[in-house]
């Protein structure tokens, strides 16, 4: 008898093997509730435009851009060692392990010729990096001038790695929400992402390396972009799984 337990659940009227080692999945949830994904994707480009506005307009966030641009790198500085150790791993979770992670889960789907999946991350991950090399530079922001440790210079606006992040820890919590046994590990999974996604734009902010307002509109457009591509993709392979079925 295996030791490891499998625990079944109905989809689509299916049993489903939420055995994590039985091969990474979509859900389907966003083909069967297409309202998430349009909620996503609007209140994304809302929180977005209102970010963009505010930069343009001069308004009330930039004297917390500055503020914090001038507070947290300076007591960076003056931290101990093991702090700043901790910060710029942040950059690295945030482009380095999460390039990493897509090309794993890329070769993986290949293999596996999970092909549903396999559109989710190279849509997903490349319709991401044109979006943000779009809109960064467009909008053309400067970096803050206090940055430490790590100098970027290309502009800053919306964060990339805000961006990154939502679009690939959030694909990652999707797939595997769905394959935990019980609730307790839906919401560690759940927790997970959001505290890598958290982490990471905080290291940013507080290295210098981004203003507020540029990690929450990377958060605004990686929270659109999920909702806008994931929903279509999904709803794109189960429409064409079922007419498959009526052929037969």
């Amino acid at each position: 008898m295996s030791s490891i337990a499998t625990v079944p659940s109905r989809v689509n009227g299916k049993q489903q093997d939420k055995n994590v080692f039985n091969g990474l999945r979509a859900p389907h949830l966003l083909a069967e509730w297409p309202i998430i994904g349009i909620l996503m994707f609007m209140f994304g480009g809302l929180v977005f435009g209102a970010l963009a506005y505010n930069l343009y307009a001069h308004g009330p966030l930039l004297k917390w851009d500055a503020a914090l641009a001038n507070t947290l790198p300076a007591i960076g500085l003056k931290s101990p060692a093991y702090v700043k150790y901790i910060m710029l791993a942040g950059f690295y979770v945030g482009k380095d392990v999460l390039n990493g992670i897509d090309v794993i889960l890329g070769l993986y789907f290949l293999y596996k010729r999970y092909w549903r999946e396999l559109t989710l991350v190279t849509v997903g991950w490349g319709g991401a990096a044109l979006i943000f090399h779009f809109l960064s530079t467009f909008i053309a922001r400067p970096r803050p001038v206090t940055q430490i440790w790590i100098i970027v210079n290309i502009p800053g606006f919306p964060s990339g790695h805000a961006v990154f992040t939502v679009v690939c820890y959030g694909l990652m919590a999707y797939l595997l929400v769905p394959k935990m046994p019980s609730l307790l590990w839906k919401t560690v999974v759940i927790a997970a992402a959001a505290l890598i996604i958290a982490f990471v734009g905080f290291s940013r902010i507080f290295t210098g390396g981004h203003y507020l307002t540029d990690i929450l509109a990377g958060y605004a457009v990686g929270i659109a972009w999920f909702g806008l591509a994931y929903t279509l993709i999904e709803m794109y392979f189960q429409e064409r799984r079922i007419r498959n079925v009526k052929k037969e």
